[in-house]
């Protein structure tokens, strides 16, 4: 953990999903409630949008970012006869390997095309503090932060051949072997494992815009925590967009963890998902198998679930009419902003448990 900061009055949380980054700007003088909170489209979303508008040969540069519909994008844009470069960094948003991006017909490299052909030009980046700070400008909100906490989802860089599905989960479960706390899944800029590239890039644009201290955390882990509201035994469920999660605790720590693919789940089939992860029934190559990343139970036997299963999460109506007994988490009033508060949570591990918000702490 590192040094407990002298001040952290005010939290800037940036949770970047596939469909929409959800701000928070946390200030200790004010209660969650009356914090400025704004639910704003996804960075991907709105590439997706430029790329679908130009109509010339296109230029990429910038960090990795989510690839979402990205790809698709780009195969529209080639498919209508235009020519697509993009940056070495850039262009690990489609792949890990840089030569399947240049055999889909992208050209990558750090010089552009012929000179004088007329370009599109995009610079991907997720950490858009100048539209942010824009915003709470005219709120009357100076952008004076402490700390900025920023969540992404990052599977990893694994070597060949291994799959980014399964070195995601085998990295989860890494950790979890060292720590168990959710908490611990908070990271300082130097302390992100080299592996995640998509991470340390949006955590080194978020140091530097705002220079000031930034925590890094992927959003599954983010989401959880937030959703849990001060309950240190639960069983909590994030239904993402792209990424369903599924976590037990037990005194506070992680006892059994399950992370699959929510295009690959129906309400049904979540159902079963839950009911054989609960009971201890089900293994890491099943789910990894099904087209998900796998499952990691760290106390044999079956998952106490005593109280309701907490459901977070945009896509969380598939457990609408589910057959568990649901309960659905809007903490402070909000079910979109439980990766915010599970970020600045995440911040006050980091930086000095003695500096956690009554609010966080007393519930």
């Amino acid at each position: 953990m590192n040094t407990p900061m002298k001040s952290m009055q005010k939290i800037l949380a940036v949770d970047i999903g596939a469909g929409t980054q959800d701000v928070l700007l946390y200030d200790a003088a004010r209660t969650p409630e009356n914090c400025i909170s704004m639910i704003l489209p996804s960075p991907t979303r709105r590439y997706v949008q430029m790329i679908d508008r130009c109509n010339e040969d296109l230029l990429i540069g910038g960090d990795a970012i989510g690839g979402g519909g990205i790809a698709d994008a780009l195969d529209r844009h080639l498919a209508r006869g235009y020519r697509v470069a993009m940056t070495e960094a850039a262009a690990y948003t489609l792949r890990n390997n840089l030569d399947q991006v240049r055999a889909h017909g992208i050209c990558v490299g750090d010089n552009p095309p012929d000179a004088g052909v007329p370009l599109c030009t995009i610079q991907f980046d997720e950490f858009d503090w100048p539209a942010i700070k824009q915003f709470l400008s005219v709120l009357g909100e100076p952008g004076d932060i402490d700390v900025v906490a920023v969540a992404v989802q990052d599977h990893g860089v694994p070597a060949e051949p291994v799959s980014n599905r399964a070195f995601r989960f085998t990295m989860i479960e890494r950790h979890l072997q060292q720590d168990s706390r959710l908490e611990s899944f908070a990271f300082s800029l130097d302390a992100i494992p080299d592996c995640y590239r998509r991470l340390k890039a949006v955590a080194s644009k978020a140091q530097l815009r705002c220079e000031c201290p930034v925590v890094a955390m992927d959003t599954c882990f983010a989401a959880i925590l937030g959703s849990l509201e001060g309950r240190e035994t639960a069983l909590a469920v994030n239904v993402g967009n792209s990424h369903t999660v599924a976590a037990a605790f037990a005194g506070g720590r992680l006892t059994g963890l399950l992370e699959h693919h929510t295009g690959c789940l129906s309400a049904a089939t979540l159902d079963a998902l839950l009911t054989r992860f609960v009971k201890g029934k089900i293994t890491s190559d099943e789910v990894l198998n099904d087209g998900g990343h796998g499952v990691a139970l760290l106390e044999a036997g079956g998952i106490d679930i005593e109280q309701p299963i907490i459901v977070t999460g945009p896509q969380r109506n598939l457990l609408k009419k589910s057959r568990l007994h649901i309960h659905f988490a809007a903490p402070h009033g909000n079910m979109m902003l439980t990766g915010p508060f599970g970020l600045i949570k995440g911040a006050c591990h980091v930086y000095g448990l003695g500096l956690q918000p009554s609010f966080l702490r007393d519930r």
